[in-house]
C-alpha cells in the first residue's frame, strides 16, 4: 500500500530545475577548465580543474527519463508528444546553430570549423546516426535525448510504461546481451545500452514521487541496476549511480527541497541555452583572452559569465517565439 495521495503528473517539481542547472553548471566547467586543452591545443588551464564535471550529462539523462513519465500522462497523442518535445527542443538549438557557426566561421578554430554543407545537415538533428561532423560537439546528448523519447514514446504506445519494473529490468537485460555478444555499433546506440542506467534513475524515482509505489518497492530494482553497472562498467560510473540514486530518493520523498533556490532555478531556466551555446563560443572567447595575455583563471570566469548572458538572450528570444505560435491549450501542457 502507498501512504500518500498520489500526485498529479501536472505538479512541477522545481527540484529537477535546480538539478539541471547544476548539471549545466559542471559541464560548461569542466569543458572550461579541462577538456578544452583537447579543443584548442596550447590553451592554458586554470588553477581549479573540475574533472568529472561531465558526469552532468548522465544527470540530464535521469533527470530527462523523470520529466518524460510526467509528460506523457498529460499528453493525448504521439503527434502532439513529438510537437511538443520539437517546440521544446529545436528553437533553441537552431538559434544556437546560428551563433556557434558564426563564430566558428569568423574565428576559424581548426577543431571547431565546420563547413556550410555541414552545418545544414545538423539541422536534423541527428549526427550521430547520419555520420555528419556536428558544428558543436555538445549536441551528442541530444541526439541521444531525441532516441530516447522515441523509444519512451513507443513504449507508452504501447502500454509498457504500465510497468516500470518490466522496463527497465527489459533494457537492462539488453545492455547485458551487448556487452557479452558482438553487437554493431549503430544498434547499441539506437537502443541506448550506454546510457541506459542513468535513463533508468530517472524511471524508477518518477512512480515514488507520483506516489503510486513506496521507495521501499523500488530496492531490488535498484539493486538490478547497481550490479549490472558494475558488471559492464568502471568503479568511478558505479559509485555516481550509487549517489545518483540517493539523489532522486531524496527528490521523489521531497527530503530536497532545499534545492528549491532562485539562484538555482534561475539557472535551471537557462540551462538548457546555456548547455547548446558553451562550448565553441566559450572556447573561442577564451582563446582570445588568453592570446591578449588575460590568464586562465580570468579568461574563464569572463567566457562563463558571457554564455550566461547570451543564454539568456537565447531563452527569451526563444520563448518569446513559443508565445507568438500559441499552440492548442493540450500541447501547451505537454511541454515541460
Amino acid at each position: 500500500m502507498v501512504g500518500t495521495a498520489p500526485r498529479r503528473p501536472a505538479d512541477r517539481l522545481r527540484e529537477l530545475d535546480a538539478l539541471r542547472g547544476l548539471a549545466a553548471l559542471a559541464v560548461v566547467l569542466y569543458h572550461y577548465s579541462y577538456f578544452i586543452q583537447f579543443m584548442v591545443p596550447g590553451t592554458a588551464l586554470p588553477h581549479l580543474q573540475l574533472r568529472w564535471g561531465d558526469d552532468g550529462v548522465k544527470l540530464f539523462f535521469a533527470i530527462s527519463a523523470f520529466a518524460m513519465l510526467a509528460t506523457l500522462e498529460r499528453t493525448p497523442t504521439l503527434g502532439a508528444f513529438a510537437q511538443a518535445r520539437a517546440r521544446r527542443l529545436l528553437p533553441e538549438y537552431w538559434l544556437a546553430m546560428i551563433l556557434t557557426g558564426i563564430v566558428a566561421w569568423t574565428f576559424r578554430p581548426a577543431r571547431l570549423a565546420v563547413t556550410p554543407l555541414e552545418w545544414l545537415a545538423n539541422l536534423p538533428l541527428m549526427q550521430k546516426l547520419t555520420g555528419v561532423p556536428m558544428v558543436d560537439g555538445v549536441y551528442w546528448t541530444l541526439n541521444v535525448e531525441v532516441i530516447f523519447y522515441a523509444l519512451i514514446a513507443i513504449m507508452w504506445r504501447i502500454g509498457a510504461l504500465r510497468s516500470i519494473e518490466r522496463l527497465v529490468l527489459g533494457w537492462l537485460a539488453v545492455r547485458l546481451v551487448c556487452w557479452l555478444l558482438p553487437t554493431p555499433g549503430w544498434l547499441q546506440f539506437v537502443l541506448l545500452t550506454e546510457h541506459c542506467i542513468w535513463f533508468s534513475v530517472g524511471l524508477i524515482a518518477y512512480p515514488v514521487w507520483r506516489g503510486t509505489v513506496r521507495w521501499q518497492d523500488q530496492r531490488l530494482l535498484a539493486a538490478a541496476m547497481l550490479g549490472v553497472q558494475a558488471l559492464t562498467g568502471g568503479l568511478h560510473a558505479t559509485l555516481l549511480l550509487i549517489a545518483m540514486m540517493a539523489l532522486f530518493l531524496g527528490i521523489a520523498t521531497g527530503r530536497l527541497r532545499g534545492l528549491d533556490h532562485p539562484l538555482l532555478l534561475w539557472l535551471g531556466a537557462i540551462s538548457y541555452p546555456l548547455y547548446l551555446v558553451h562550448a565553441v563560443i566559450g572556447y573561442a572567447i577564451i582563446a582570445r583572452l588568453q592570446a591578449a595575455g588575460i590568464g586562465a583563471d580570468i579568461a574563464q570566469l569572463v567566457a562563463l559569465a558571457a554564455m550566461m548572458a547570451l543564454a539568456v538572450v537565447v531563452g527569451r528570444v526563444c520563448d518569446a517565439a513559443r508565445a507568438r505560435a500559441k499552440p492548442a491549450p493540450r500541447l501547451r501542457e505537454a511541454i515541460l
